[in-house]
């Protein structure tokens, strides 16, 4: 019978909650869990470290399938493990068959590039991690039994690092440039749909969060983590500031800190909020949280991911307008970019580690744009130059150029 890890969640209290990975009897798998526990302490992201969780949840399943546990796998267990990944994830979570190798992989989509680099970082953390933790390693053997100390990953983990990431060409850059132009037509938000959006809102919340995100480009989870004091109203400036202790596991993405300028207008709109009978509850019961629940459930707790989901589908179902969160982000730069903003400044605005990563997304808008700044002065002197060359240009001092 093959024995299943599942990812399930803990929860300590409203707030506090963590994840642990059980056994096909309902047990907790300790390496695991002290793995995770690490990763908490160590500050990763919520969303990441669920990722990882899951990933090796699967990846132990698979290694209990040929019966292994985690502390035996090989090279070749990890690579018959990311061939058969794929059938698992299209069963859906049906438990996979006895026989793992026995299926056609051609009837099979091949793991994305972003998917197997995923399943590498969670596979390299969680192994050093053991390495680390682990003064030796039991090892069974046919003659004796010994202990191989610290170095017993150290071959499957230098074998993991020598994989080469696998890199996507950025999918606006690909084809010609008609279908590029169109492609990022599509992506981009009109102020005429963005105004039909926030017009289809029932509540004055989810109306300001439509017209923040549109205005700021944040990623929605920095949204739904935002409270008052990040919002300075005398200096017309919303902070966006990474915190790991949001009731809803909203978190902004990296550990830096940064400020986007806001035009007057959001900022109305923010005060008409705080101050309307839809708030009041919330604001009496003291919360810290900008978008919170202001009717059902707990009032004034954070708004959760799930609720922002909801409200797209219901939004995109009222207007027709086809979007997604991540849209806003994606037109919020392209508008940035089109008013003279440079790279380093989109990049700033964005919240990018790098500036290479904004160039990677939006380097054909700055072409486009880049293009519109050629001077006309060489222009007119290439003109001038062309009508002085058509003149006979003999002189006292023996110019001729024709």
């Amino acid at each position: 019978m093959v024995m299943l890890m599942r990812l399930v969640k803990i929860r300590y209290s409203d707030t506090a909650v963590s994840w642990t990975v059980l056994d096909h009897d309902g047990g907790t798998v300790d390496p695991l869990r002290d793995w995770i526990v690490h990763l908490e302490e160590t500050n990763l992201s919520p969303n990441t470290i669920v990722a990882y969780a899951r990933h090796m949840a699967r990846l132990g399943s698979y290694l209990n399938a040929i019966g292994k546990s985690v502390y035996d796998i090989s090279v070749s267990d990890y690579d018959h493990f990311l061939q058969w990944l794929p059938y698992a994830l299209s069963a859906k979570d049906e438990p996979p068959p006895e026989n793992l190798v026995n299926f056609d992989a051609r009837s099979l989509q091949k793991l994305s590039p972003s998917l197997k680099n995923q399943l590498h970082l969670a596979t390299k953390s969680f192994y050093r991690y053991l390495q680390g933790r682990d003064p030796f390693e039991h090892v069974r053997g046919t003659q004796s039994q010994h202990h191989q100390g610290l170095n017993s990953y150290k071959p499957f983990l230098e074998h993991i690092n020598s994989r080469r990431t696998t890199k996507q060409k950025d999918r606006y850059l690909r084809g010609d440039i008609g279908k590029i132009q169109k492609q990022v037509t599509e992506k981009r938000l009109s102020p005429e749909s963005v105004l039909l959006l926030i017009k289809a809102c029932h509540r004055l919340r989810d109306a300001f969060l439509v017209t923040l995100l549109y205005n700021t480009g944040m990623r929605i989870g920095e949204a739904l983590g935002l409270r008052h004091t990040d919002i300075d109203l005398e200096d017309k400036i919303i902070w966006i500031i990474p915190r790991d202790d949001n009731e809803n596991g909203a978190r902004a993405k990296g550990q830096r800190v940064r400020a986007i300028p806001v035009m007057d207008y959001l900022l109305d709109m923010y005060e008409d909020f705080i101050t309307s009978d839809e708030y009041q509850d919330a604001f009496e019961a003291g919360t810290e949280y900008v978008f919170c629940n202001i009717q059902r459930g707990s009032v004034g707790r954070a708004l959760s991911r799930s609720y922002a989901e909801n409200l797209k589908n219901y939004l995109k179902q009222r207007t027709a307008v086809t979007f997604t969160w991540h849209h806003f982000r994606h037109t919020h730069a392209s508008e940035a970019i089109v008013d003279g903003y440079g790279l380093l400044e989109v990049a700033e605005r964005l919240g990018h580690a790098s500036p290479q990563t904004t160039m990677d997304f939006y380097k054909h808008l700055f072409s486009h744009e880049i293009r519109k700044l050629h001077l006309t002065g060489p222009e007119k002197l290439e003109k001038r130059l062309e009508e002085f060359r058509k003149l006979p240009h003999i002189t006292d001092r023996g110019v001729k150029w024709i």
